[in-house]
Formats: C-alpha cells, sequence, structure tokens
C-alpha cells in the first residue's frame, strides 16, 4: 500500500512540474512577443503634443482633425516627421497619416522602413 501511494505522490509530482514548465515556456514566448511588438512600434517616433510641433503641421492635423478624430501624434526628430494616428468619424476606420516639417502629407513606404530597421540591427550587432 506505501509503495502504490508512493508511486501516485511521484506521478502527481511529475506531471504537476511538467506543467509548470510548459506555462513558463508560454510565458516567456509571449514577452518576446511583447518586446519585439513594441521595438517595431517605435521607429524613433515620440509622442508629442499638436503645441509642440509647428505651425504648418498644427495646420495641416487641425484640418485633418475635421473629418478624423485625433489617437494619437508623434515625431521623429531624426528624419522631421510627424505621425498621427486617426479614426474617422463616420465609419470608425483606422488611419495613419505622416507630415513633413512643411504640413505636406507624405506616404511612409514600410518596405524601406523594414530595410532600415535590418540595416540599425545588424549595424548594433
Amino acid at each position: 500500500m506505501k509503495k502504490v501511494i508512493l508511486s501516485v505522490a511521484l506521478m502527481l509530482g511529475i506531471i504537476g512540474a511538467t506543467q509548470a514548465q510548459s506555462q513558463n515556456k508560454g510565458q516567456i514566448r509571449q514577452d518576446q512577443t511583447t518586446v519585439i511588438t513594441h521595438q517595431s512600434q517605435d521607429n524613433g517616433f515620440k509622442d508629442v503634443k499638436l503645441e509642440e510641433l509647428n505651425e504648418k503641421v498644427q495646420a495641416a492635423i487641425r484640418a485633418l482633425a475635421e473629418s478624423y478624430e485625433i489617437d494619437s501624434l508623434q515625431f521623429n526628430e531624426a528624419k522631421q516627421i510627424t505621425k498621427v494616428e486617426a479614426t474617422k468619424k463616420d465609419d470608425q476606420s483606422k488611419k495613419t497619416f505622416y507630415f513633413d516639417v512643411e504640413g505636406n502629407e507624405i506616404t511612409m513606404d514600410t518596405t524601406s522602413e523594414q530595410a532600415e530597421k535590418t540595416d540599425e540591427s545588424k549595424e548594433v550587432k
């Protein structure tokens, strides 16, 4: 009888350790995904207030605000680009706008951004 109880206790201990280990691996994967997500969203853009931007960019954003709800404002000092994330008022669709220092809307090529990130990561290593 003692052998049966000891065997059951040993099996339960092994099962518990295995489950704890697999949960730990899942948490590590989730943490790595979170870090990667935060790194890729940064791209050198920092949160700013509307008042901190130049007048031309402020005017462009105010014009945009007539039909969009402004969700976030970010500025990349190195590239002198303002990033505006907005939600359209009538259909609630989300869109990201980019403005140069003159307040002109520009398109950001995501493939060139990805290449720049890859080049930067190679230089860091």
